[in-house]
């Protein structure tokens, strides 16, 4: 079965480059065999997350993000660098999910300003990996001056925004294929599979 992956464009406004960055992620994910959705938070608008409060569940919006992030194996997770972070729309998706991450992999990728991204990126990787699941180890950043337009043309940010796409797309079923074998083990041996 192809494996799925969800691509997650973490901007509340529409932002072109970045846009173009999960796009780029996206064709490589599919070019490596996986079933891709793509989620935009700048059409999918969550109310600002109330800890506990039911009637949030009910709204379409929390349905959609939920129900995609069950769907997947892999995401391809991409944020604006807004004040050395993520987004707070990202953050802010993060914040409505839990089970549906565990145990899934994750790729990063960022666009900024002019700084590295590596404070978004770490931030997002963090998060995702508190919500006890795996992330690859390297990253892709576009700086504006990668740009012409909102069109990526530094080689070497589009080829580790490639690399990304494929290895999701074959890391992510791996992950995810253990993680449910462990959870049917006993006690400690399914390792933390089994608080899920």
């Amino acid at each position: 079965m192809a494996p799925k992956v969800l691509v997650v464009c973490g901007s509340s406004r529409i932002d072109g480059r970045l846009r173009h960055i999960c796009s780029l992620a996206a064709d490589s994910a599919r070019a490596a065999g996986a079933e891709v959705r793509e989620l935009n938070l700048d059409q999918t608008q969550l109310p600002v997350m109330v800890w506990g409060e039911d009637a949030q569940s009910a709204l379409p919006e929390v349905a959609l993000v939920r129900e995609s992030a069950a769907w997947a194996e892999g995401f391809i997770l991409a944020t604006p660098e807004y004040h050395g972070s993520m987004s707070g729309a990202l953050k802010n998706w993060f914040d409505f999910l839990y089970p549906e991450l565990a145990g899934k992999f994750a790729g990063v990728l960022a666009s900024t300003g002019g700084g590295t991204g590596d404070m978004s990126t770490t931030a997002v990787k963090t998060c995702f990996q508190w919500c006890h699941g795996f992330v690859l180890p390297f990253h892709a950043a576009a700086t504006t001056a990668d740009f012409d337009g909102e069109v990526l043309r530094e080689a070497k940010v589009i080829e580790r925004i490639q690399r990304i796409g494929r290895d999701v797309a074959r890391y992510a079923p791996v992950l995810r294929a253990a993680f449910t074998e462990a959870q049917s083990a006993a006690g400690v041996e399914a390792g933390f599979a089994g608080l899920h």
